[in-house]
């Protein structure tokens, strides 16, 4: 497993897709690491993202897109991920993820 690696995790059902988002030291000493829950959007299904979330597709991995929330982190324990699904290879896609955690932890304002 490495950050920015898109796989299965039980969030709200048993087969979501999940972006690791731990230090990839973390990933590789601890039993828990932190993700990023992602909302498959099926075709004909209109949605719109907002400042806070990144939309990651078949460049990534993916086979429909996908919205993620990047101000809302998961805990998920190792062993109960699975099947890699892809991965954000773009520098600038994880940049703009990056920006938009940052942005969501704003800390009430500080």
């Amino acid at each position: 497993m490495k950050a920015w690696e898109i796989w299965t995790g039980p969030l709200f059902g048993p087969a979501h897709p999940v972006l690791l988002i731990s230090a990839q030291e973390r990933i590789d000493r601890k039993q828990f690491v932190v993700v990023l829950k992602g909302s498959t959007m099926r075709p004909g299904q209109p949605f719109k993202t907002d400042a806070l979330q990144a939309t990651l597709d078949q460049e990534d991995g993916l086979n429909w897109q996908t919205r993620f929330d990047c101000d809302l982190f998961y805990t998920l324990e190792k062993k109960h991920i699975t099947h890699k699904r892809g991965e954000v290879r773009s520098t600038e896609r994880q940049r703009d993820i990056s920006r938009k955690i940052i942005q969501g932890l704003a800390l009430a304002g500080l």
